[in-house]
């Protein structure tokens, strides 16, 4: 038997590629109908499903109690739909830097330990610099679990003075603190994918539960609304693996015929992943008709059936790779619903939205959430290349445009442009 290899991350920093890698343009695009071989029926996916049976949509409203989403176009509104923050006004509103220029940034992340990580922090620094913006601190912990590592980090960063810091939490709770602490010293904060509860900080970032729901969804359906499926958790406790459960979870409570076979932890790790879905199928040789996941872990689950002589079951893939989606697409029949993860543009989003809070554009709201692009066998050939690598764990990035493009930006801004 053949054993995949794949690059080994730390649990804490694959829980932030989780983050990262788990965002749309609303709704999923339509895919044709799929016959599902262990039952002889076919799925019809074409049009969406109806409210309150399984594989619908779930569109619980955001939590949004002063009615300030109200102020957005219908389509931006709706992407807020099962984000688990109260969405409120910034404190950040009518905010503008003394200075005009030369400005300066703290930057308090995580060490580049995944590909996404990696790939966003690069395109925040080269941002940073192209804008004329110096960077008077860097600072990330050495291995993405410390969190009291991180946190000190932050007050080194704090006490240089920058006129923004852009954040990138391990622990976004704690975080609430160092929002507010930086102001009342007067600097913007920026979190970078990882959302923080607060007025005080700005988070730029997707939304993961409706992400996941969607792909979910389309998974369940493919299968028939029925059947036996594994759960493919995360790390336990973090917000990232209770905002996967959220969207699994809503999605399921429609589902009475889809039964749990079991769980297991893949810790946002491929190779994780793959080791202990093996051990289950050990114990389940029969296997299962589908797979849900915290995300990420596409490529492993999917070795994890192969090695141990199972065809691969629909996986809801919400943050994937170059690896499993040049897969599937040299498997026409396999139903495919995933999400594209455009890390390069996350950081140069994240750079503009804090240019423009030093500008004085005026943010409207404290989460500037955007939803996923969701990929399915409509738009796989798309985004997608058959001369990748099919165990290549670099991120499906998509076009960068689908994902908080400038003209969009500006609705998030009472004076965009000023």
């Amino acid at each position: 038997m053949k054993t995949t290899s794949f690059p080994r991350f730390s649990t804490g920093a694959a829980a932030i590629l989780g983050v990262g890698a788990l965002v749309l343009t609303g709704c999923s695009a339509p895919a044709p109908a799929t016959t599902d071989s262990s039952k002889g029926a076919a799925a019809d996916l074409s049009s969406p499903a109806a409210a309150g049976t399984c594989g619908a949509l779930p569109a619980d409203a955001a939590k949004d109690p002063n009615g300030l989403l109200a102020a957005f176009p219908k389509e931006v509104a709706e992407g807020y739909n099962l984000y688990p923050y109260e969405i409120r006004k910034s404190a950040w509103a009518g905010y503008k830097s003394t200075k005009n220029g030369g400005f300066t940034a703290a930057i308090v992340g995580m060490p580049p330990a995944s590909p996404f990580i990696a790939s966003m922090s690069e395109a925040i620094r080269t941002s940073l610099k192209a804008e004329g913006v110096r960077i008077v601190g860097e600072f990330a912990p050495d291995d993405p679990s410390n969190v009291p590592l991180q946190l000190q980090q932050f007050n080194e960063a704090l006490s240089l003075k920058p006129d923004v810091i852009i954040y990138t939490a391990i622990a976004p709770e704690p975080s609430v603190d160092l929002a507010k602490a930086a102001h009342d010293a007067g600097i913007p904060l920026v979190a970078a994918q990882v959302p923080i509860d607060s007025e005080y900080a700005v988070s730029v970032t997707r939304n993961t539960p409706l992400a996941i729901a969607q792909v979910t969804a389309g998974t369940v359906r493919a299968i028939g609304g029925k059947g036996n499926v594994l759960r493919v958790d995360g790390i336990p406790g973090i917000p990232v693996s209770t905002f996967a459960a959220l969207g699994i979870d809503a999605v399921l409570k429609n589902c009475p015929e889809i039964k749990v076979a079991g769980s297991v932890t893949g810790f946002f790790q491929p190779a994780t992943a793959q080791a202990e879905v093996q051990k289950f199928l050990a114990t389940h040789p029969a296997g299962v008709d589908a797979v849900l996941q915290a995300g990420t872990m596409g490529v492993g689950i999917r070795n994890a059936f192969e090695e141990s002589g199972l065809e691969a079951p629909p996986i809801a893939d919400d943050g994937s790779s170059q690896g499993f989606s040049s897969w599937a697409l040299a498997n026409p029949d396999y139903p495919y619903f995933g999400t594209t993860t455009p890390s390069v543009r996350t950081g140069e989003a994240v750079v503009d939205v804090a240019l423009r809070i030093l500008k004085g554009e005026g943010p409207k709201v404290n989460q500037i959430v955007e939803p996923s692009v969701i990929v399915s066998r409509d738009n796989l050939a798309d985004v997608s290349d058959p001369s990748w690598d099919q165990n290549d764990l670099t991120d499906l990035a998509g076009d960068p445009e689908d994902y908080l493009p400038a003209d969009k930006l500006d609705l998030f801004f009472s004076a965009a442009g000023a």
